[in-house]
C-alpha cells in the first residue's frame, strides 16, 4: 500500500512515496521507497498545494484498493458457495469465533508469549510450544471454560490457535505451578507500566474450590466448604488484589486451613517479593484475629478489617449501644467512634472502631436470625437431624448439655442477645487518619473481591477440579489467575473509557463475535471468511477500545493482521 511520507532531512523537509509491506520470512512491516520527489519547499514553489493533492491521491488509492480486494473476495466466495454443477454446496462451512482477538490483544500487549518462551528455555527442557498451549488453555478458559481435554478438542473453534497434542496440555501443568511467582511479578511489573497502579491498598479474602473427588492428599483436604460440597475434598485459596479489582497475588493451601490462618503467609511472600512495606489491607471480619493485627502491626502494614460486634467485650457491647455521640445521616443511618485500645502479648494497638447502624441491615439481620431460629427448631425436635445436621451450620441457637447422652436445648438468651445489636456494625482501623467515609468507601471494596471469586467460579469455572497431583492442580490454578488477570485488565481498560460491562456480558459479545469460513482452494487463493452478526455489546467493546470492525469479507490473515 503507498503512501506520501513527508521527513525531515538536515533542516529541509523532503517528501517521497513508499509502500508498505510485510517481509515475508520475518514476518515484521517494512517499508520501501517507491520515489523521492525533493523538497517540499521547492515542490510548492513550483505547483502550490501539491502536498495536499498528493496526499489525498494516496488516500483515495487506499480505498479503491480496499473496494477492489473487496470486491474479489465477494466474487471468490460467491464461486466457492457453488458446486461443480452450479448448485450451492450443502454440506455448509465451519464457523470459527474471532471476538478472541480481544483477549489475544491483550496476552500481546503483556508481552506473555516472550515471557513463557524465556522461562521455557532457561526452567525447562520442553521442546514444543509450550506459550502456544497455555495460551490455548487461557483463552478457553475465557471463552468456553471446560476440562483440559474438551478445551483441547475445542480449540480450532477460535482464531488463531496453534498447533499441538493432548500430551502437551498435561505436560504443562507442572512447568506453570513451577513458574507461578515468576508470572505473578511479571505480571505486576507490566501492569504497573500499563496503568496508574497503585498497591497502597490491597483487598484480600479468601474462598474454596472443590474436586470431583473423595481422595485426600496433602493439599485436597476435607474442610469447610463455602460452597456446601461437605463430602468432597478442597483447596483453599487467598487473593489479593488492587483498588481496580485486578489481581496482585494468590496462595492455595490445604482444604482443612482456617481462613485466618492464611493472611500472614500470605503477606510475609507479599513483603519478600515486592519489598511493600507501606499498605492498607482491608479484609472482612473472618480474618480479624489478634495474631494477624498483630503481625500487620508488627510489620509496619494498615488495617481495615471487619469487628465482630456480636462478640466483644462488654465495655464495647455497652458503648456500641449507647445512642450518645452517634451522627444521624437521615433516618435510616447513623455512626460513631470509639476507641479501641489495648495491649496483647506484646504489641499495642491505638485502634478505632467505626460503628453503624442501618435500617436495612437490621432488617436483613432479622430474617437471617429468623432462618437460623427456625432450622435450631427443627434440630432440637429430631436428635437424628441433629447429629447429621450439626456439620452444616444452623446450630447457633442450639444448645448442648455435657452428658454422654447429649440433650438439645432451643437457646432463648443467645437469639434475644443476638436482638439487641441488629442492624449495628464495626470496622476496626489502624490508621486513626482515616475518616469515616474513607474507612466505608475502604471496606465497602470488598465487593471487588467477592466479585472475583464468583468469576472465578461461574465465569471462569474453576471449579469443580477434575485434575488430581498436587502440582497438575497448581497449574490449574495458574491458567485460572492468569484468565482472571486478563479479564479483569480489559474490564479496566472499558471502563477508563467509559463503559461499565459486567464479565457475563463481554464474555457473551466476545463469542457473538463469528466469521464463516471458506477453504483454501490452492492456485495461490487463501482462505477466506464471511463475517456473521455480532450482538450491540461487542460493536460497543471495540470502539471503547478504539478498534474498527473487520470487513465483511476478508482473509484469515487479515484477522489474525486486525
Amino acid at each position: 500500500m503507498s503512501s506520501l511520507q513527508v521527513y525531515v532531512s538536515r533542516g529541509n523537509q523532503y517528501a517521497r512515496i513508499v509502500e508498505s509491506y510485510r517481509d515475508p520470512i520475518t514476518k515484521k512491516p517494512k517499508t520501501k521507497i517507491l520515489k523521492n520527489l525533493g523538497r517540499v519547499d521547492l515542490l510548492e514553489k513550483n505547483e502550490p498545494g501539491i502536498i495536499e493533492r498528493l496526499k489525498k491521491e494516496c488516500v483515495e488509492s487506499k480505498e479503491l484498493n480496499k473496494q477492489l480486494k473487496e470486491a474479489a473476495i465477494q466474487k471468490e466466495v460467491e464461486q466457492l458457495l457453488k458446486g461443480k454443477d452450479g448448485t450451492e454446496e450443502s454440506a455448509g462451512f465451519p464457523v470459527q469465533n474471532y471476538g478472541v482477538r480481544i483477549y489475544q490483544k491483550i496476552w500481546e500487549e503483556m508481552r506473555l508469549d516472550q515471557f513463557f518462551a524465556y522461562r521455557q528455555k532457561k526452567d525447562s527442557k520442553i521442546s514444543y510450544d509450550l506459550g502456544s498451549v497455555v495460551k490455548m488453555l487461557v483463552l478457553s478458559r475465557l471463552m468456553a471454560p471446560a476440562s483440559k481435554k474438551r478445551s483441547y478438542e475445542r480449540k480450532d473453534q477460535f482464531i488463531g490457535q496453534g498447533e499441538m497434542e493432548i500430551e502437551q496440555v498435561y505436560r504443562c501443568l507442572p512447568f506453570l505451578a513451577k513458574e507461578k511467582e515468576n508470572l505473578e511479578v511479571y505480571l505486576n511489573q507490566q501492569l504497573s507500566r500499563k496503568m496508574d497502579r497503585s498497591l497502597s491498598v490491597a483487598f484480600y479474602d479468601v474462598t474454596t474450590y472443590y474436586f470431583e473427588s473423595v481422595a485426600a492428599d496433602d493439599l485436597a483436604k476435607f474442610g469447610y466448604s463455602k460452597d456446601n460440597k461437605v463430602n468432597q475434598v478442597q483447596v483453599v485459596m487467598g487473593l489479593l488484589i488492587d483498588q481496580a479489582g485486578i489481581p496482585i497475588s494468590y496462595s492455595l493451601f490445604p482444604g482443612n486451613t482456617s481462613d485466618f490462618k492464611t493472611l500472614i503467609p500470605v503477606m510475609k511472600d507479599l513483603k519478600k517479593r515486592y519489598g511493600i512495606t507501606k499498605m492498607i489491607l482491608t479484609a472482612d471480619r473472618g480474618l480479624n484475629s489478634g495474631e494477624n493485627l498483630a503481625f500487620l502491626k508488627n510489620e509496619g502494614f494498615d488495617y481495615v478489617v471487619g469487628f465482630k460486634v456480636r462478640s466483644a467485650t462488654q465495655s464495647i457491647r455497652q458503648q456500641i449501644l449507647d445512642e450518645r455521640e452517634y451522627v444521624p445521616v437521615g433516618d435510616d443511618f447513623r455512626w460513631k467512634f470509639l476507641a479501641y485500645a489495648k495491649n496483647d502479648k506484646g504489641t499495642h494497638f491505638d485502634d478505632r472502631i467505626l460503628v453503624t447502624w442501618s435500617a436495612k441491615r437490621a432488617a436483613k439481620d432479622r430474617t437471617d436470625r429468623e432462618r437460623l431460629i427456625q432450622k435450631s427448631l427443627r434440630l432440637v425436635e429430631s436428635k437424628s437431624r441433629l447429629e447429621a445436621e450439626m456439620k452444616k451450620g444452623g446450630k447457633k441457637y442450639v444448645q448442648l448439655s455435657l452428658l454422654d447422652d447429649p440433650v438439645a436445648v432451643f437457646d432463648q438468651k443467645k437469639v434475644e442477645m443476638d436482638e439487641m445489636f441488629d442492624g449495628y456494625y464495626g470496622i476496626q482501623t489502624s490508621d486513626n487518619s482515616l475518616s469515616h467515609e474513607q474507612i466505608l468507601d475502604l471496606y465497602g471494596g470488598l465487593w471487588k473481591i467477592e466479585e472475583s471469586f464468583r468469576v472465578l467460579k461461574t465465569d471462569l469455572e474453576a471449579r469443580p477440579i477434575f485434575v488430581k497431583k498436587p502440582t497438575s492442580v497448581q497449574g490449574h490454578f495458574v491458567i485460572c489467575y492468569l484468565a482472571l488477570v486478563i479479564q479483569r485488565y480489559l474490564e479496566y481498560l472499558l471502563s477508563e473509557r467509559g463503559l461499565s460491562v459486567s464479565t457475563e456480558k463481554i464474555q457473551d459479545a466476545l463469542r457473538s463475535a463469528n466469521v464463516t469460513t471458506l477453504p483454501d482452494l490452492g492456485k495461490n487463493r487463501k482462505a477466506v471468511y464471511i463475517k456473521n452478526q455480532s450482538n450491540e455489546d461487542f460493536s460497543s467493546i471495540i470502539k471503547a477500545l478504539s478498534i474498527s470492525e473487520i470487513p465483511t469479507f476478508g482473509t484469515i490473515g487479515d484477522i489474525m493482521r486486525w
